[in-house]
């Protein structure tokens, strides 16, 4: 099976996409000796920095592109011209990860939509991804199979889009290696030269309105008046509306009890978030979750808000609460720096948690590749 897939997310830091794309590819051409891969970035400039996203491996080459990602994505939704095949050789299929299926030759094509934020909370998308509500119904019009990575995505999708829900597949994504090993704590040194102190409560995602890092901030300006010695790190690239929540907030992030640490590799996002007291992710829109789900591997207290597909995700195993009560949400922080949680609930957190594995998600998702070239064989 040759499988080409659009690797743009792999460029620079890491999204939630980027992550889940290469630790599929990876867990496919580990898990089937059969499966090889053919990386296509749409990106003039750096489309060589993918060589370097994901392992070596002899059956994982990258393609050419000869278009920019602006020219490109512009052409691609509103044409059936230049194919896939054209850059990456002749495929078996090719897998959009990113809302992005190129029109193809003879291949099967595959699609991931990963959430409708563009439908749902417009008002906290950029205007790249407000334009997903023109583009996508072609997208995945050209697609064999649409892979979710929720029932509750699945159902939105088919609500949006009736007739594609037959063609719709969810498949779970899984969590990183570095939150599933029980690793120590970040280094004294490294914690100095961050500023983390302890006790910290910490949040893993992009520091965006979507997120709801303004209520999280706004709520842990009251947890500071209870527990003044409690610091909130904050783990991610800003993202859409950061640069109103930073100015708003901007007297609280100034202060010792606010670290915004950035990016970091995932082992040091790991070690920060095995070492807080507790994890908070009252994220108003998912679709799915996998920050709070690597928090739970970590052995990590989690307190999420109970919208959209983050009950699905995270099953019993989180303090719930609604993310536009502030006062919940700092009562709920607070009250992990009051003491231990339990053993035995940590451990049914993370007994779920280790359930999502990307070896479990790359067998899925070759089982969604085969039934779209099954169609296209027929």
């Amino acid at each position: 099976m040759i499988v080409g897939v659009e690797a743009t997310s792999l460029i620079g830091p890491r999204s939630g996409v980027g992550h889940t794309t290469a630790s599929i590819v990876e867990a496919m051409v580990g898990i089937d000796e059969g499966v090889e891969i053919v990386l296509l970035p749409i990106s003039l400039r750096r489309g060589g920095w993918v060589r370097e996203a994901v392992p070596a491996h002899p059956r994982i080459r990258v393609a050419r592109n000869r278009l920019p990602a602006k020219v490109a994505n512009w052409i691609w939704s509103r044409a059936e011209w230049p194919p896939a095949e054209l850059f990456c050789g002749a495929l078996d299929v090719f897998w959009g990860p990113n809302f992005i299926l190129p029109p193809l030759v003879k291949a099967a094509g595959v699609i991931t939509v990963h959430d409708l934020a563009f439908i749902k909370v417009p008002e906290t998308c950029s205007d790249a991804v407000l334009a997903y509500k023109q583009t996508v119904p072609r997208m995945v019009g050209r697609a064999n199979r649409i892979i979710v990575p929720s029932k509750f995505t699945a159902q939105e999708l088919g609500d949006w889009l009736p007739a594609e829900r037959e063609r719709i597949r969810v498949v779970y994504p899984g969590i990183r290696r570095a939150f599933r090993e029980r690793g120590g704590d970040l280094t004294k040194p490294r914690r100095e030269a961050l500023g983390i102190r302890d006790p910290y409560a910490v949040f893993l995602g992009d520091l965006s309105a979507r997120k709801n890092v303004d209520g999280l901030l706004k709520a842990f300006k009251q947890v500071i008046s209870v527990q003044p010695d409690a610091q909130l790190v904050l783990i991610g690239k800003a993202g859409q509306g950061w640069d109103a929540i930073s100015a708003t907030y901007e007297d609280l992030i100034n202060t010792p009890s606010v670290r915004v640490v950035g990016h970091l590799p995932d082992a040091e996002a790991a070690a920060l978030v095995r070492g807080a007291k507790v994890f908070v992710y009252p994220s108003r829109y998912e679709g799915f979750g996998i920050p709070p789900l690597e928090a739970m591997a970590a052995g990590t207290p989690v307190i999420a808000a109970k919208t959209s597909s983050l009950p699905e995700a995270l099953g019993d195993h989180a303090r719930w609460v609604d993310p536009d009560d502030i006062d919940g949400i700092a009562g709920a922080i607070a009250d992990h720096f009051e003491g231990a949680p339990e053993g035995a609930t940590v451990e049914a957190a993370r007994s779920w948690s280790i359930n999502f594995s990307w070896g479990e998600s790359a067998a899925a998702t070759i089982g969604v590749f085969s039934e779209a070239m099954a169609e296209v064989a027929a």
